[in-house]
């Protein structure tokens, strides 16, 4: 993409975020819960057939942190049918061995506005042989919806994560039904930019599932679709400017206070996840330029709207309204 093909691609993207939406769709979200898992599987995928792109924006400063795997076999029976581990890095030309993820993001969707903390497996696809990023664990301050636990979300308290004036990032994340923490702080005057393995950061988002705490039948895999350049290189933390002080997540299978990298991407991100894709439509740079190309020239698409849900809430209403007066009326006459 030229560079202004990449504004219109960012442009594109924030338009299908809206904030009035995102209201509406959280409250239906909320009563979703109380409906039974398969129930809420079908009306989530019903609702991918409809709309066929969810925008999905990531602010400033996202911060990623690796871990080595140490008990690889227990880091395998995470993992969901079809992917075995891979050894990976965070930068190009690093040694390569097996990772775990820590992540910590701001995000803006066409569904969800927030904050979320994902841990992952990097593990290669059996059937494709592209690495794959596996998410087995996240918390989040907003509405969500995994396959196992379906529509869910305000998982921690605190929820911290934020930049100060005097450089620093500060996460500090608690489930409090589960017990488990993620405090971290990082400097981010301290960083240098470096170059990111291709593998990891362009193959691996292609195609992106769910294992670990949240592996379940009804888990498919995704490809996000976005400008490769997004993901060339990032900001390094030496390590000795990342203080960890408490991290009770994946400890079966990492040391979880001794990370690899600390990276950081001090601009937004911006991603689409073509709801209707085929799986496994998206597996090299080709098919990625295709879906972006596809994407700038579409037009009326169906895009998330509040309005899908406003309209039959207020036809309920008014009919309960109708039916109330009904009933008064004749209570008067009778």
């Amino acid at each position: 993409m030229n560079q202004e093909e990449k504004r219109n691609f960012i442009k594109k993207i924030e338009s299908l975020v809206k904030p009035q939406d995102v209201t509406a769709i959280s409250f239906l979200s909320s009563f979703s819960k109380s409906l039974p898992k398969k129930t809420q599987h079908k009306f989530a995928q019903s609702g991918k057939k409809k709309v066929p792109y969810m925008g999905f924006i990531v602010d400033p400063y996202s911060l990623f942190i690796s871990f080595k795997i140490t008990n690889t076999s227990a880091a395998q029976e995470m993992l969901p049918n079809g992917y075995e581990l891979a050894e990976t890095s965070l930068f190009k030309n690093d040694s390569k061995f097996p990772l775990a993820i820590a992540s910590v993001f701001s995000t803006r969707t066409s569904g969800f506005i927030g904050m979320r903390v994902e841990f992952y497996i990097i593990a290669r696809n059996k059937e494709t042989g592209l690495l794959s990023w596996i998410i087995c664990d996240y918390e989040t301050n907003t509405n969500s919806y995994d396959p196992k636990n379906g529509f869910c979300g305000y998982t921690c308290d605190p929820a911290l994560y934020t930049t100060t004036y005097f450089g620093k990032l500060l996460v500090d994340i608690k489930n409090r039904t589960n017990n488990k923490e993620f405090i971290v702080s990082v400097d981010l005057e301290k960083g240098d930019s470096r170059e990111l393995d291709e593998s990891l950061w362009i193959e691996g988002n292609l195609n992106v599932d769910y294992g670990g705490e949240i592996k379940s039948d009804f888990s498919e895999p995704f490809s996000l679709i976005f400008d490769i350049d997004m993901v060339k290189e990032a900001i390094n933390i030496p390590l000795e400017h990342v203080s960890i002080k408490a991290n009770t997540y994946l400890g079966n299978i990492i040391d979880p206070n001794k990370p690899v990298n600390a990276i950081i991407f001090p601009y937004s991100q911006h991603f689409i996840i073509k709801q209707d894709l085929q799986k496994y439509a998206v597996k090299n740079q080709k098919d990625l330029d295709l879906q972006i190309k596809s994407f700038l020239s579409r037009t009326g698409f169906k895009a998330m709207s509040g309005d899908d849900i406003k309209k039959p809430i207020y036809r309920m209403v008014l009919i309960s309204y109708l039916v109330l007066i009904s009933i008064i009326v004749l209570l008067l006459i009778f």
